[in-house]
């Protein structure tokens, strides 16, 4: 139904832990690269080292990016922050970096009615006041 609906865009998560490779170029062909916004579910641990943390009052463990409730073991969700997730995208479930750079800047800007202000490095947008001359490097 989802698909069906033109004006429906789908959140996805690309950390290499809540959705299969396949699932996700699947979501791809039935939504395309206009539809699909990526996300990540990172918690406050991300960025830091493995170990124990707290989300929401409960302990979790961290293990590379992985956040497992300690007391159960189940996924609490991950510490992958969304330059990963397009990493993880691109070099793991074959998306190519056009589109995934799109679902994870231009689609989220459209989505929530800012593109006119931000998701891409067009001249007059916040994300072109670098001081390096609006040119950003990003290794994927």
């Amino acid at each position: 139904a989802a698909c069906d609906n033109e004006n429906v865009m789908v959140e996805l998560i690309t950390d290499g832990i809540h959705s299969h490779p396949s699932t996700v170029r699947t979501t791809f062909k039935m939504f395309g690269d206009d539809r699909v916004v990526l996300i990540s579910d990172s918690m406050m641990a991300c960025g830091l080292e493995d170990g124990q943390y707290s989300l929401g009052g409960q302990a979790v463990t961290v293990k590379g990016n992985l956040a497992t409730l300690t007391e159960l073991g189940n996924i609490a969700g991950s510490v992958t922050n969304l330059m990963n997730c397009v990493r993880t995208a691109v070099k793991v479930m074959d998306i190519p970096l056009a589109s995934a750079i799109k679902c994870a800047a231009v689609n989220p800007a459209k989505a929530i009615g800012i593109y006119d202000q931000y998701g891409s490095l067009d001249a007059g947008k916040q994300a072109n006041e670098a001081s390096n001359g609006g040119f950003t490097v990003l290794k994927i």
